[in-house]
C-alpha cells in the first residue's frame, strides 16, 4: 500500500516491482525477486516458472497493473506458481486502480487418476495407445494436478519420450494454401496425435473437434485428448473425420 501511495496508480508494472524490492529489503523481509526455475521431469525440462516474488518461503505475491479485473489466466498463473514452489498462499496485487486491489488465493493440491479405457476399433495401433495412456497415467500419479495446459503438454511430451517413443511437439502442416501452420498437439511415432487441456471443467466438444482438425491436416487416423483439471483427470480417443462430398464436386467422395 505504501508503494502504491508513493508511486501512484497506472504506471508500468516494473516500477512497482522495483519499489517493492526496495521496501522489502529495507524492512528486512527475506524474499526472492523474479526467481527463474525449471520444471524437470525424467531429465527433460518441461516448463519454466518466474513469479514476481517468493517471500520468506511462505507466499507468492504476483503484481499486475490492469485496466479491468483479474482474469482467469492470472489465477492459473498463481496456481502453477504455488504448486511448483509448494506454497499454499499467493496474493494477486493490482496497481492499476485508484485504490490498491488485492486478492488472496489458497492453493490446495489434488491427486487424480486417468480412467481405464480400451482403445476403440478405429485405433490402428492399440499397443501404442495403451503405452501412451500408461506413461501419462504414471506421470500424473507422480506429479499430481495443478499445472496449466502448456506445462502439462511439456510433461506429457517428456513422459512419452522417456518411454523411448518418438514425439514431435507442435507439428506443422499445410492448411489449404497456407504452409507451416503450427498445430498445438503432439505427434506420436508418426502414427497419432495427442492434445492436452488443463485447469478447466473437462473435455469439451470443442476440444475433440480441435484434435479432429489437427488429425485432418496432419493426415493421422486417430488421437487422444488428455485433460488435467482442477480435481479430476480424463482422456478420450478421437478419430479423424471423414467428410462426404457430392460426386460431381470435382473432389474424391472421401477427403480429409
Amino acid at each position: 500500500m505504501k508503494v502504491h501511495s508513493s508511486v501512484g496508480p497506472g504506471l508500468d508494472e516494473e516500477i512497482y516491482h522495483l519499489e517493492l524490492v526496495a521496501a522489502l529489503t529495507a524492512a528486512g523481509i527475506s524474499h526472492l525477486s523474479k526467481p527463474r526455475r525449471d520444471l524437470v521431469y525424467r531429465g527433460i525440462v518441461t516448463d519454466t516458472f518466474e513469479p514476481d516474488f517468493v517471500v520468506e518461503n511462505h507466499f507468492i505475491p504476483e503484481l499486475k497493473c490492469l485496466r479491468g479485473p483479474f482474469a482467469p489466466e492470472h489465477w492459473v498463473q498463481v496456481v502453477c506458481y504455488c504448486k511448483f514452489w509448494r506454497l499454499r498462499t499467493s496474493l494477486l496485487i493490482d496497481f492499476g486502480k485508484q485504490s490498491l486491489i488485492w486478492d488472496r488465493f489458497l492453493y490446495r493440491s489434488h491427486t487424480a487418476s486417468l480412467p481405464k479405457i480400451k482403445p476403440p476399433a478405429f485405433v490402428t495401433n492399440p499397443s501404442l495407445a495403451n503405452e501412451i495412456i500408461h506413461v501419462v497415467a504414471e506421470c500424473l500419479n507422480e506429479i499430481g494436478l495443478g499445472y496449466r495446459q502448456t506445462t502439462w503438454r511439456g510433461l506429457v511430451c517428456a513422459a512419452i519420450q522417456s518411454a523411448g517413443i518418438k514425439v514431435r511437439l507442435n507439428p506443422s502442416a499445410t492448411v489449404l494454401n497456407h504452409p507451416h501452420i503450427t498445430m498445438p498437439s503432439l505427434v506420436i511415432d508418426d502414427t497419432c496425435a495427442v492434445f492436452v487441456t488443463a485447469l478447466n471443467d473437462g473435455i469439451t466438444a470443442t476440444e475433440r473437434s480441435t484434435l479432429q482438425t489437427h488429425l485432418r491436416w496432419l493426415n493421422l487416423e486417430w488421437g487422444i485428448v488428455f485433460h488435467f483439471g482442477k480435481t479430476t483427470a480424463d482422456c478420450t480417443f478421437v478419430q479423424q473425420p471423414k467428410k462426404k462430398v457430392p460426386a460431381d464436386s470435382g473432389r474424391p467422395a472421401d477427403y480429409l
